[in-house]
């Protein structure tokens, strides 16, 4: 099976602050942005020009305080045109 790593996933407590580290330190930059209507949750791109690769930072309404590890709140994905 052919397949491609497309992104990284990281939950955030503070996307802000985790923004502004990912641009400071690894000069990546936000890609897109989706906003859940009702506020529970921001997932925000960020890459930069010499891959398609991206980062993938959430943040959960519900989830304020800092991520614990152990939580495994983070996930890779691939892309495939043939699953099966």
């Amino acid at each position: 099976m052919k397949f491609r790593m497309i992104h990284e996933n990281f939950n955030v407590s503070d996307l802000d602050v985790s923004l502004a580290f990912y641009e400071k330190a690894l000069g990546l930059t936000e890609i897109r942005r989706k906003t859940a209507e009702d506020g529970s949750f921001i997932i925000v791109y960020v890459g930069n020009k010499e891959t398609d690769f991206e980062l993938e930072l959430t943040w959960l309404a519900e989830h304020p305080q800092k991520y614990d590890l152990g939580e495994e709140e983070f996930h890779p994905a691939f892309r495939t045109d043939d699953f099966d």
